[in-house]
């Protein structure tokens, strides 16, 4: 039977588990849109600027663990989203990124919008081409979601020409490949052997940035046989570990020096994911203490000693793997032990947990809040389940050791590209059925505003919190730590958002979302309670020092 090829698109869609599609439209896309008239179970997701839907795909990919999918318009939107793209394809968010293209019958003219969209996506995406024939679009579909969901998993690139996806084709749609998925290593209980000739309490556990949740048991498992501390990344992308388990260490600080001190003294690390040690800026110090055995578990090769070469490395699934180590480890691990040492360990670590509050609590006297005390005020706020998108520098202090965050409940912008947390949480909160809070500065809001206007077209309960010290924080504290000319003299050139002050409360409004400014923590508490009282999105504003 003969078809169009954007009837055959739609159906790949379907098959490979999408039920959202995110884009900003133009002429090129009309063809895609067209096909959407007649397709009800698609759900087409409208970002008022490229970015912005692109940071939704990623937010939906990563909240349901499945592949997101992208239409963005000819050159210039692919170049409005390649922030974005470049915080997908640091995080590992199995996306495929579509551009429309101009016709080809005059592409050689170089007409209005066309542009070399695989040159411009090819530096930031694991695969990028351009379908040329009707006849291809399905196949090139089929490997793009096999190549964005195999390890290491990433954005892939089409470029699709507009008269492409009105040819006819002849061919059936093709199917997936069967791809089988991989299980444990072999070498896992020689990883257990090696892990039960240390000392537990000198075994550190590091979760890499990019391990995904479905890890999460295989890690669990393996902390709680062996009795090892876990720790995360403070600019991880993802969580695989619950936080309130009482064998979580908390997140290292990006930052060789305090990756050292943590890990000072410890015989064994094990590394589990793609890349544990991150830094930012740059210092003269090994975090691997000298002598420490490096076990890296890993789903590919490629990551094997990208950081430090490995005593022991493994590759396979990494779930899989841990869990097969943790069999073959926990009946070598006296049990009376193992439990005194998880009950110490969680006395320990809830009378340290209440001291921090309290001490974090006691600084709420003086107004502004410090950073801390706002954090604190907002996660005490939380509903249980509720997912966080944060990349609110307000988070990286002190409170940052009360973070529970819980596997495919917490996300980062690991790239560094501000303005993706606020359309993540938009795309999360078509994945679940549960409040999403986005953390942000007032700085980071700024980049990507729009997505209050999609949360509240889509009328998600997300909660925009934007701390707001009208500068750019982080800058200076850097600018601080390296004894930068402006921060020795006081005068932090480009870092202030003050004049004129930006007027989220207003902001909010135009784009359809309620908003409240409070400034305490009760205030704070009551505020979150009647933005949880809502069918739809809202913006809090808490000013912090």
């Amino acid at each position: 039977m003969t078809r169009l090829a954007r009837d055959i698109l739609l159906d790949i869609l379907r098959d490979e588990g999408v039920t959202h599609i995110f884009g900003n439209p133009g002429s090129t896309e009309m063809p895609l849109m067209d096909a959407l008239v007649d397709a009800p179970d698609l759900t087409y997701v409208l970002g008022p600027q490229e970015a912005t839907a692109l940071a939704m795909a990623d937010g939906w990919a990563l909240a349901t663990g499945r592949t997101g999918f992208v239409n963005l318009h000819a050159a210039g939107g692919l170049g409005n989203a390649m922030g974005a793209l470049v915080a997908a394809r640091a995080s590992g968010t199995p996306l495929v990124v579509t551009a429309g293209q101009q016709d080809t019958r005059h592409l050689m003219t170089e007409p209005w919008l066309a542009g070399d969209l695989v040159g411009i996506a090819q530096p930031v995406t694991k695969w990028a081409a351009e379908v040329r024939r009707g006849e291809d679009l399905g196949w090139a579909l089929r490997r793009a979601f096999a190549l964005a969901a195999a390890p290491p998993t990433g954005p892939v690139f089409l470029s699709l020409p507009m008269d492409v996806l009105d040819q006819p084709v002849a061919a059936p749609v093709p199917p997936r490949s069967a791809v089988a998925r991989p299980g444990p290593s072999p070498d896992a209980g020689l990883l257990a052997d090696r892990l039960a000739d240390h000392d537990p309490d000198r075994v550190a556990i590091l979760m890499a940035d990019d391990l995904p949740a479905e890890a999460a048991a295989g890690l669990v498992a393996l902390a709680e046989a062996g009795g090892f501390a876990v720790w995360g990344s403070q600019v991880g992308s993802r969580t695989a570990f619950p936080g309130a388990n009482p064998w979580w260490g908390g997140v290292l600080k990006a930052d060789f020096a305090a990756i050292r001190a943590a890990l000072e003294g410890m015989e064994a690390v094990v590394v589990a994911g793609g890349r544990a040690f991150i830094a930012y800026p740059y210092r003269d110090v090994r975090p691997l203490p000298e002598g420490a055995a490096l076990y890296h578990v890993a789903a590919t090769p490629v990551a094997i000693g990208r950081e430090f070469p490995a005593d022991l490395a493994l590759v396979g699934d990494i779930g899989a793997t841990l869990a097969a180590a943790a069999a073959a480890l926990a009946p070598r691990i006296d049990p009376a032990r193992r439990a005194a040492r998880a009950a110490a360990r969680a006395g320990a670590r809830a009378r340290h947990r209440a001291a921090l509050a309290a001490a974090i609590r006691a600084e709420a006297a003086d107004l502004p809040l410090s950073p801390d005390a706002a954090v604190l005020a907002v996660l005490e706020a939380m509903p249980e389940g509720a997912l966080i998108a944060n990349e609110a520098a307000a988070t990286f202090g002190r409170v940052s050791e009360l973070i529970e965050a819980a596997p495919g409940r917490y996300f980062f912008a690991r790239g560094g590209v501000l303005g993706c947390a606020m359309p993540a949480a938009v795309g999360a909160a078509l994945a679940v059925a549960a409040p999403v809070f986005a953390l942000v500065g007032d700085g980071g809001a700024m980049y990507s505003p729009q997505a209050l206007w999609s949360a509240a077209r889509t009328r998600r309960q997300v909660v925009f919190v934007v701390f707001n010290n009208r500068r750019y924080d982080v800058l200076q504290r850097v600018a601080r730590d390296l004894g930068c000319a402006n921060a020795l003299a006081g005068r932090f050139v480009g870092m202030a958002v003050d004049d004129p002050a930006v007027d989220f409360q207003h902001l909010a409004a135009a784009m359809g979302v309620p908003a409240e400014r409070a400034d305490r923590p009760g205030a704070i508490a009551a505020a979150v309670a009647r933005a949880l009282g809502r069918p739809g999105p809202t913006l809090l504003e808490i000013p912090v020092r």
